[in-house]
């Protein structure tokens, strides 16, 4: 009798339902998007300057890694994805634009393409935030997004005799350095140790500072020229960091 229950055992474990598709580690996941995305930006940069050409050199790559991630993830995501009714769909959606891209791209149209990418920053991001998942370009999109808002001070600098527009800039100032700061204090080592990112992150912050000073001063002047200044390195926060 124990010798045929042994036997029942055994063939259940041999002969039973095929287990299930483990889910992938999110750190998997997260490396392979990463890893796609700086072709991502680096296109990005070319085709805001036209340079349609050298743009589908970088589409290229990120095509061929992002078909990678759909043939690994897009049916068996990572748990915390698992719940995500849009996963599929996301996926996919970013891979018909990588690969339309590419196409407007060889066709030497810069504006097409660039219209097909520019909405996989935020399909990544809104795919994070719905998850509950906050990662470092989570942070370089805060960060930019701040700056932005700083930004139109460039060509509307406020009244510094108006209180109310004055403290309005503060609090925009205010907001964009500590996203600057999140983004040194919550870098990866591999991008925090980087002689570029730490020369970025310092240099922006002290620009920062001279700001707060044309305020004190009341001087539009500086204002403006700092910004002017920080303009480039806002871009490059994202080009080769986010």
């Amino acid at each position: 009798m124990l010798r045929l229950v042994f036997t029942l055992v055994v063939c259940a474990a041999f002969f039973g339902p095929a287990p299930t598709a483990r889910s992938a580690p999110i750190h998997n996941f997260n490396d392979a998007v990463f890893a796609a995305y700086g072709y991502y930006r680096e296109a990005l940069f070319y085709l805001r300057t036209g340079n349609a050409q050298v743009a589908s050199f970088e589409l290229e790559e990120m095509t061929v890694r992002w078909k990678a991630i759909v043939k690994r993830f897009a049916d068996s995501p990572p748990d915390v994805f698992a719940a995500d009714p849009a996963w599929r769909e996301t996926i996919l959606d970013i891979d018909k634009r990588a690969a339309g891209g590419l196409e407007a791209a060889l066709k030497n149209d810069a504006k097409a393409a660039r219209t097909l990418l520019i909405p996989v920053r935020k399909m990544l991001s809104d795919l994070r935030r719905r998850n509950g998942i906050f990662n470092f370009s989570d942070y370089v999109d805060n960060a930019n997004a701040a700056f932005e808002k700083l930004w139109k001070y460039r060509r509307n600098p406020p009244n510094f005799e108006s209180l109310e527009q004055v403290d309005e800039l503060r609090r925009t100032l205010a907001i964009t350095v500590y996203w600057f700061e999140m983004c040194r204090d919550n870098a990866p080592a591999a991008i925090r140790e980087k002689p570029e990112f730490k020369r970025l992150i310092k240099t922006s912050l002290f620009s920062f500072t001279r700001i707060w000073g044309a305020i004190a001063n009341k001087r539009e002047d500086i204002l403006i020229s700092v910004l002017r200044g920080l303009r480039s390195s806002d871009k490059m926060l994202f080009l080769r960091f986010g």
